[in-house]
């Protein structure tokens, strides 16, 4: 069984002629003035007020644009001597980040954007575009030139209409073009959304369409983004319908993993 994220990074981090040792020099971070939220580890910029973010294991996060708390960045500082890697998503990333963190030890420090241990993880397009500087640096508000940075986004934005779909296109499109604007040296790879069955057994094909959508917007022959098919890793396996399979947490099967699942798409 092929450990699928942890296996790409390692390709794409040699790929990339990234150097698995660094100097620390060359990792010198960058601090922005910042104030603490509450006795946390989190912080916020200094124009940027504290708010309370549901997901957050320190219950705190930042406002952004007066509407989104939040929730903070990656848990740890960067690494001076490792190559800094982030994923960003929703919880299923959440699910298969520890196993891909373990595997990838000695070859780069991976973090999950945003901080978050159980649920939510970066949420919509909307939520997602609006807090992705947050998710970018850590939740002491340290900024990363991040090596390589794997993303997703979809489980959060499964409404099938077309007017919902464009938005979820545009938005897409206008991450991307933030991350390539503001992690211009780091290796981008764009994550498939992994199934729904319970939309799926219904004939609603809105993840496949998704995924669809997401492909267009990642192939632009001027800016190509490569793509981890995640969503044929659980479809290989589980096949293309399904109610009950190996890797699934609950039977009729939902969106997420069990430990064996979350191992083999990390």
């Amino acid at each position: 069984m092929t450990p699928w994220a942890a296996h790409l990074f390692v390709i794409v981090l040699v790929m990339s002629n990234i150097p698995l040792v660094v100097s620390a020099e060359s990792r010198e971070p960058h601090h922005q003035q910042q104030q603490q939220c509450g006795n946390t580890t989190t912080s916020c910029s200094s124009e940027i007020q504290c708010c309370k973010a549901r997901y957050s294991p320190t219950s705190f996060g930042c406002l952004s644009n007066g509407t989104f708390c939040c929730t903070p960045g990656p848990s740890l500082e960067p690494s001076p001597h490792l190559p800094n890697c982030l994923i960003i998503g929703d919880s299923v990333s959440i699910g298969y980040t520890p196993a891909a963190t373990l595997l990838l030890q000695d070859v780069c420090q991976l973090q999950h954007g945003p901080y978050d241990t159980t649920n939510g993880g970066a949420g919509n397009t909307k939520y997602g575009l609006a807090c992705l500087p947050n998710f970018l640096r850590t939740q002491r508000q340290t900024q990363v030139k991040w090596d390589v940075i794997m993303f997703n986004f979809g489980l959060h934005d499964l409404v099938n209409t077309p007017e919902a779909k464009a938005i979820y296109r545009d938005d897409l499109a206008m991450i991307k073009q933030q991350l390539i604007a503001e992690q211009p040296q780091a290796k981008l790879l764009y994550a498939t959304t992994t199934p729904f069955m319970v939309d799926a057994m219904q004939n609603n094909t809105i993840v496949e369409d998704l995924n669809r959508l997401a492909l267009e917007v990642m192939s632009s022959s001027d800016q190509h983004i490569d793509i981890v098919d995640l969503h044929a890793v659980v479809t290989n396996h589980c096949g293309d319908l399904y109610e009950d399979c190996s890797w699934c947490n609950q039977k009729p099967c939902g969106m997420h993993y069990n430990t064996m699942g979350y191992a083999a798409l990390g």
